[in-house]
């Protein structure tokens, strides 16, 4: 009797590929050969260009300049007063009772004369800046300025004014 023998394909062996890395190195290689051949022409390029032509001798080299800057003393910031600049006063006056002031400081505004000391109180009339008034009594404090009252030299209107918009000044 025969053994009954299945046919079989015959087995095949699988191997294992190889892979071959010289192609790999070798790209690598002229990569970083090329790259470093490019770098070195770069330099020489701007080392030509920048460079232009050689040094000229010492001797030829223009003098130094040298610049000395002196630090010039800082003068103080003047301190800004309440009282009126530049007015036509004579030396030694000052605002008293008897005396005269000139409306000064307003910015082209007018002073306001008003019933009694202070800024909430009636405000009578208006004086233009530049007028002359006769100052009657003063000062006296309210609202955190001084006032004087006084009489308008035109019409003879008499109230308060405050010292800030106020000069002294000569006779009328």
């Amino acid at each position: 009797m025969q053994h009954d023998v299945e046919s079989h394909a015959p087995a095949r062996r699988i191997t294992r590929i190889r892979r071959d890395h010289s192609l790999e190195r070798s790209l690598l290689s002229a990569v970083l050969v090329g790259g470093a051949i490019g770098l070195i022409g770069v330099i020489g390029f701007v080392v030509v260009v920048a460079g232009g032509a050689p040094p000229a001798p010492p001797d030829a080299w223009p003098a130094a300049i040298v610049a000395t800057v002196t630090p010039s003393p800082i003068a103080p910031t003047p301190t800004p007063s309440l009282e009126p600049v530049g007015t036509p006063t004579p030396e030694g006056f000052a605002l008293r009772a008897g005396g005269y002031a000139q409306v000064f400081g307003t910015e082209g505004e007018s002073l306001r004369l008003r019933s009694d000391p202070g800024l909430q109180t009636t405000t009578l009339k208006t004086i233009p800046e530049g007028a002359r008034l006769l100052i009657l009594d003063g000062p006296r404090d309210a609202d955190g300025l001084a006032w004087w009252r006084m009489r308008d030299l035109v019409d003879g209107a008499e109230g308060w004014a405050a010292q800030l918009y106020l000069a002294p000044a000569g006779g009328p």
